[in-house]
């Protein structure tokens, strides 16, 4: 019974860091890439525009 409870509490640990790990690297990704996007200047949707440029608008 006890191996089976250290089995199930390093299966939560591993887990509880791999969360961990997954959210602290995409807020690194996201801080990186966040203030690039907001100093570009805004791309109006216009209608003449190309499909891709109106859906990333």
């Amino acid at each position: 019974m006890t191996n089976q409870s250290n089995s199930v509490r390093e299966i939560s640990q591993l887990m509880s860091a791999a969360i961990a790990a997954l959210l602290f690297g995409s807020t690194m990704i996201l801080s990186a890439v966040g203030p690039a996007r907001a100093s570009e200047a805004p791309i109006l949707a216009a209608q003449q525009s190309t499909a891709p440029l109106r859906y990333l608008a």
